[in-house]
């Protein structure tokens, strides 16, 4: 898989009813490697709002792109979840966030931050070097 794509095309169809997606006016292009592997992170990260974050939760998608980088954010409103839950999950070979998340945006170079309270929602944020 060679040349660059335009992330919004990847991530902008995620958009329905629940889950807002916002991007820049002008193309955010990146190795197809790496746009794909971030367009699968968010992806499962959204599967996650709707498997785990509650029947109500909204999530909201944002895509950023600095000199250097390009961060993907997924934010919910959803139902959260406390410290060492992904451990415990781990444990039980739930390897969602790990593998499907985090496993995707590391072998493309890229890092994976997760913030999480009870009540408060998730968010997951993706960034990469560009090339």
């Amino acid at each position: 898989m060679g040349g660059l794509v335009d992330v919004r095309s990847l991530v902008g169809p995620l958009a329905d009813s629940r889950i807002t997606v916002s991007c820049p006016a002008t193309p955010v292009l990146l190795p197809a490697m790496t746009a794909t592997a971030l367009n699968g992170a968010v992806a499962a990260a959204l599967d996650n709002v709707a498997r785990h974050a509650g029947p109500d939760a909204r999530a909201w998608v944002l895509l950023e792109e600095e000199e250097k980088h390009v961060t993907l954010s997924v934010r919910d409103d959803g139902a959260g979840f406390g410290a060492g839950r992904l451990a415990v999950a781990a444990a039980e070979g739930r390897l969602g966030v790990s593998h499907s998340i985090a496993g995707r945006v590391r072998e493309v170079g890229g890092t994976v931050s997760l913030t999480s309270s009870p009540g408060l929602g998730t968010e997951v944020e993706l960034r990469v070097g560009k090339a």
